[in-house]
């Protein structure tokens, strides 16, 4: 059976339960926060943010389709680790970074699907592109953000706190020292940020797509071997190529913040 061209082959090599689980995990934790706080959903995303999110959908845009088909391509290289991932490596993190927010990792690769499908691809195969795209290469980062928050990719401790959250003195100011507490050095907490996010979306191809996004829509096959050893180096791919965007990131939001 072929609907919109997806053939629905369960012949893969992760078996689908799995997939489903992840999926229903990353969308129920999500879910739980965007739950509404101080009468405000989602999140509390602000105009900002969705600013950032919109931007730099466009600029996937442009870097997918228009700058990295540019960029030379060695055969052997490129068939285990396809090294221009590095731009939208940069991207995803970078926007991630900027709004701090779980859930714009995940908003920016939705944008970014549906632009190419109205402008490239079409709609063959959806919603389960959607799916993929979201779930491979936003959905670790997304979780991680509900426990880094606005620190995602600063090298800083703890979770973002309002002002409301710190204790107040007598003249009404905030606590100093709760202050420090939160802004004390935390750079392995800094360098987990910046591994999490190279791994989940180096790997998000060879992993998710080859494992079985790929197979289940398209109806193609890759051999367990194959799909084992191009994941393996795209883990320690996405180890360097994270460590050395986090710097440029981190600048960068410092200067925007």
């Amino acid at each position: 059976m072929v609907w919109n061209g997806v053939h629905f082959n369960l012949n893969t090599i992760m078996p689908w339960y799995v997939i489903f689980i992840w999926t229903l995990l990353y969308f129920a934790l999500l879910a739980w926060a965007w739950r509404p706080r101080e009468g405000k959903p989602f999140g509390n995303f602000k105009t900002i943010d969705f600013v950032y999110i919109a931007l730099i959908a466009a600029l996937l845009i442009v870097y997918n389709f228009f700058i990295s088909p540019l960029i030379p391509k060695v055969g052997t290289v490129t068939t285990y680790f396809y090294y221009p991932i590095i731009g939208e490596m940069f991207l995803v993190m970078l926007a991630a970074s900027l709004v701090g927010k779980p859930g714009s990792a995940g908003l920016v690769i939705f944008t970014y699907t549906l632009l190419s499908d109205i402008i490239h691809y079409g709609f063959g195969g959806e919603p389960f592109w959607f799916l993929y795209e979201v779930t491979s290469y936003a959905a670790i980062i997304d979780i991680w953000l509900i426990y880094r928050g606005k620190y995602y990719l600063m090298p800083f401790k703890g979770i973002f706190k309002s002002s409301a959250d710190y204790k107040a003195t007598e003249d009404g100011s905030i606590a100093s020292e709760e202050l420090e507490e939160e802004l004390k050095p935390a750079r392995l907490l800094f360098i987990v940020d910046a591994i999490l996010g190279g791994v989940t979306i180096s790997i998000a191809y060879p992993f998710w797509w080859r494992g079985f996004w790929g197979p289940f829509v398209l109806g193609i096959s890759f051999t367990p071997s194959f799909w084992f050893i191009t994941t393996i180096t795209s883990i320690g791919a996405g180890v360097v190529l994270g460590l050395v965007v986090a710097p440029f990131i981190y600048y960068i939001k410092k200067v925007l913040a």
